[in-house]
């Protein structure tokens, strides 16, 4: 059983991660929305305000990476969780700070899980 009914949003650009990502999660009883870039997430996110977790890829195409994505959140006063997830992470790691905890690609399912559900609960 998960932590919350809240969905989680997954913004990655590649396909096939997002896929994968999707399965698992939905596997371990996890609604899920997606979407492909920073831009649409916040599309996603206007219309379902129960999102309770938003886990993000750094690099996607459009104007906003998944790390300005967490700092427009963080800006604008929305208290939605947040996991950034990237391929390159001292990069990351280092843009990132104590903004939203990181996990490093590539994740298996139990870090992936462990990782949101951690930030669920915190």
């Amino acid at each position: 059983m998960t932590p919350t009914a809240a969905p989680v949003l997954i913004v990655e650009d590649d396909r096939n991660v997002l896929d994968i990502t999707s399965f698992v999660l939905e596997s371990a009883g996890y609604p899920v929305l997606t979407a492909m870039n920073a831009e649409e997430a916040l599309l996603v996110l206007a219309g379902h305000p129960e999102v309770g977790l938003i886990l993000t890829d750094v690099n996607m195409p459009g104007q906003m990476d998944g790390i300005d994505l967490v700092r427009r959140l963080r800006e604008s006063g929305n208290p939605v969780r947040c996991v950034v997830v990237s391929g390159d992470a001292l990069h990351a790691a280092d843009r990132l700070g104590d903004l939203a905890p990181f996990l490093a690609k590539p994740y298996d399912r139990r870090s992936l899980l462990g990782a949101v559900q951690a930030a669920l609960v915190a």
